[in-house]
């Protein structure tokens, strides 16, 4: 996603755990300048009465179910950051943003979540595709953070152990990270639900830029 957004111009109050994760409704997604292209921009609108959870895409939707939990810290990588949110949005699992013609600025999976006071987050989604415009890419769902005066910047994708566009030397940093890697293990339960956990830890981030790993 990187990539994508260099070559943009070419492509392109806390809640609980409790109770069933929202739908966001359907809004559209502004867009702010980086510097180096243009990104959608998760803090200009942003739903009323976000929860720690968050369903993307509905139960009707093609593709492979997966929820997706963690506890997002703060800088220590011992405390858990309250009141963070979080907008991640994906491709189906065609690899569209959005159809019938792809439009990356107009994504239809999205969703907002903020943490509560033990900072955890469910995300219930199906499983990406690569994008149908870079389908060379690793399969992921991006994530964008602010909140707490923090400015709205970008956090590495949710990659998925397994898939084979993972740049081999991006597997051996992201080993590194330990229960912070970016790279989440898929578990299939008992309903045939895959789930994973990624924990992620904050830290600081020019605005519109990416947390150093």
């Amino acid at each position: 996603m990187k990539r994508l957004l260099l070559f943009v111009l070419f492509l392109h109050c806390a809640g609980g755990r409790t109770g069933t994760a929202q739908i966001n409704e359907r809004i559209k997604i502004e867009s702010r300048s980086t510097g180096q292209g243009n990104a959608l921009c998760g803090s200009c609108t942003i739903p009323k009465n976000i929860s720690s959870r968050v369903r993307l895409a509905s139960k009707d939707e093609p593709g492979e179910p997966i929820v997706l939990t963690g506890t997002i810290y703060k800088n220590d990588g011992v405390t858990p950051d309250s009141g963070v949110t979080l907008f991640v949005y994906q491709t189906d699992a065609g690899g569209y943003y959005h159809r019938p013609e792809e439009n990356v600025f107009l994504p239809r999976i999205l969703g907002w979540l903020r943490t509560g006071r033990d900072g955890q987050y469910e995300i219930q989604t199906i499983m990406p595709a690569p994008e149908i415009l870079a389908p060379n890419e690793p399969a992921h769902i991006h994530a964008q953070i602010f909140g707490n005066g923090m400015p709205e910047h970008f956090l590495h994708e949710f990659w998925f152990k397994g898939d084979s566009r993972i740049p081999e030397v991006k597997r051996k940093l992201s080993a590194q990270l330990g229960n912070f890697s970016p790279i989440i293990t898929l578990t299939k339960d008992k309903d045939g639900v895959s789930r994973g956990v990624r924990n992620i830890r904050v830290r600081p981030a020019p605005a519109w830029k990416y947390e150093e790993e």
